[in-house]
């Protein structure tokens, strides 16, 4: 065997592998598999049929609550709850009341659905109203309420809407029987008041249009029960409405096989609580095992041609489709958006994996220069915006021109204002830093510095300024002009009008690799700190330009994650904390993207 099999090619080989491992096996199994069918079957179908019958039994528990809401809304009704007061001391009046409830009643009725009330009349004051033997439906008046059928079942319900078997009203000499909803109507007012019985009869029609789901079943027998198991609804002719089904007696909800005059049929039955009816499906057996087993047997000859088929497909395009399709994938598999493939285009071909191929790398490269592109413009869209971010910064002018004003009030004796104006034109010279956009943290405090002294000198002195300044952090970068918009507002909001009650506390640290930079005040008045990190994060319009130009110049050069955030102090007061990464060269957050 084997050394036939060595003088084999390749062709005959997979047919012979495919004879051995493929064909042999499945035929077997679809013998094994043959003997159990039946029994798997009957048990999903059995299941399956559960499930439609539950779904089924479901939409017919909604006919029944339709019923009950339109009984409902009868009952409360002003036409019948105004029966408990109303008198009726002639006969002209009872007539009236007759014809009242006679024509409210119609508004309900159908071909099919007929409404009908029943009431207790033991002194025959409405003799004159035919009798239900007469009328198919209306206002009815009963001596005995007793001699009815139905009455004890349903004044026991109190109130609660029943399903019954009952014969049909006017002419119906052949005892035809009928589907009522009965419902005992009781005042609103006084619960233990009856006013009268209202009957629904024939919805036995809604419910067997439900049973249009069974009808892809042309054998099966659909029956809906009450509790002693009289048929209710029925799709078939052996079951009449009105008669009995033995089978059903002493049965839970399930699946059941019995056998009726030798035929065994399967039972399927769910039962409701909500209205105390079972729902019935009868199939025989044997028409599902054979349709089941068909279809099946069926599908199993279809899959097979489709994989020998498939499978000889396979080997002639093996060579053509496989090998390219293998390596467009390893080509896919290791391309990473913004790095080039180190894998080199095939020579022209006709074939058309190969083609895809090829214009595949075409489009990587493509993709490849698109990104850099991309990448190019966003560091010049920073850029141009950072710059129009500073352009609020004084031009060298005003700072040459300060420095003249300065020596002159020096000279002049005028020593406090020469401070002042020394002050501002050190404000303007950070603030220039000769066009750079990050500053040591040494310059920004000296220029926070020489803001405060001239807000002390502007105040009188009326508050007091705390620096807390770690050494190691003055070398590190930050964006210029960051902390004078945020002590402003300390001033400002916060500690303007304290007297000599009012306290400064300017600290910076640097912790876990971040310089941290924190404002913060002992203002008597209660900050809406929400509105602040709302106006930082773009939530409020038109307000808060000083910090939103701080929040958006830290996140353009550092990223979204770090910036601005206020929050209230332990004592009193307000605190402003910046978070940026501790930076030593400006250049080690412009890197290209991985």
């Amino acid at each position: 065997m084997r050394k036939m099999l060595r003088n084999m090619n390749l062709m005959k080989k997979l047919i012979v592998l495919l004879i051995l491992f493929v064909v042999i096996p499945i035929l077997v199994l679809d013998l094994v598999v043959a003997k159990k069918l039946e029994s798997i079957t009957e048990e999903q179908v059995g299941n399956a049929l559960l499930q439609l019958v539950r779904g089924s039994h479901l939409t017919l528990d909604r006919e029944s609550s339709d019923f009950e809401e339109k009984t409902e809304k009868i009952m409360i009704s002003q036409e019948i709850q105004q029966l408990v007061s109303i008198p009726s001391s002639s006969e002209y009046e009872r007539f009236e009341i007759f014809k009242t409830l006679d024509k409210y009643l119609s508004n309900y009725s159908t071909n099919a659905i007929r409404y009908s009330m029943f009431f207790s009349d033991t002194d025959k004051q409405y003799s004159f109203v035919p009798n239900s033997d007469i009328l198919n439906n209306g206002i009815f008046y009963a001596t005995d309420l007793n001699a009815l059928s139905w009455y004890k079942s349903v004044s026991q319900a109190k109130g609660k809407g029943v399903l019954r078997v009952i014969d049909k009203f006017g002419y119906n000499p052949n005892n035809v029987k009928t589907v009522a909803y009965l419902r005992q109507l009781n005042s609103i007012y006084n619960g233990e008041t009856v006013i009268g019985y209202l009957l629904v009869s024939g919805i036995e029609t809604p419910l067997q249009q439900d049973f249009s789901p069974f009808d892809k079943y042309a054998d099966g027998q659909v029956m809906l029960l009450d509790q002693e198991n009289t048929v209710l609804a029925t799709n078939t002719d052996k079951f009449q409405i009105g008669s009995t089904v033995p089978a059903a007696a002493d049965k839970v909800e399930g699946v059941y096989k019995l056998k009726e005059a030798g035929v065994e049929y399967m039972h399927v039955i769910h039962t409701s609580e909500a209205t105390n009816t079972k729902l019935l499906m009868r199939v025989p057996v044997q028409s599902i095992i054979i349709d089941h087993i068909s279809v099946q047997r069926l599908v199993d000859w279809i899959m097979f041609i489709y994989f020998l088929i498939l499978f000889l497909a396979s080997i002639y395009f093996i060579q053509s489709i496989l090998k390219p399709i293998s390596r467009l994938a390893r080509i896919t598999n290791s391309y990473h958006p913004g790095r080039p493939l180190a894998i080199s285009m095939h020579s022209e071909s006709k074939n058309e994996i190969v083609l895809l191929s090829n214009h595949f790398i075409r489009m990587t490269d493509r993709l490849n220069q698109t990104i850099y592109d991309q990448y190019e413009l966003e560091l010049k869209h920073k850029e141009i915006e950072l710059s129009i971010l500073h352009t609020q910064i004084n031009p060298h002018l005003l700072y040459n021109t300060l420095e003249s004003v300065y020596w002159h009030t020096f000279m002049e004796g005028a020593t406090e204002s020469a401070e002042m104006i020394k002050d501002l034109s050190l404000i303007m010279r950070i603030g220039l830093s000769k066009g750079k956009l990050l500053i040591p943290v040494m310059e920004e405090m000296n220029h926070a510095e020489a803001y405060v002294r001239l807000q002390l000198f502007r105040y009188e002195y009326a508050f007091q300024v705390h620096w807390d300044i770690e050494e190691e952090a003055k070398k590190y970068l930050v964006p210029k002009v960051i902390l004078q918009p945020i002590i402003e507002n300390a001033i400002l909001h916060g500690i303007k009008h304290m007297s000599q009650d009012g306290e400064l506390w300017i600290t910076v640290r640097v912790r876990n690799g971040l310089v941290m930079i924190s404002v913060e005040d002992n203002g008597y008045r209660q900050a809406d700190i929400e509105m602040l990190n709302g106006i930082l994060k773009g939530k409020e319009n038109n307000r808060g330009f000083g910090i939103i130009n701080v929040q958006k110049r830290i996140q353009l050069h550092f990223g979204s994650s770090y910036g601005l955030r206020y929050s209230h102090r332990e004592d009193q007061g307000v605190r402003a904390l910046i978070e940026i990464p501790a930076v030593l060269d400006e250049n080690e957050w412009k890197q290209p993207p991985a």
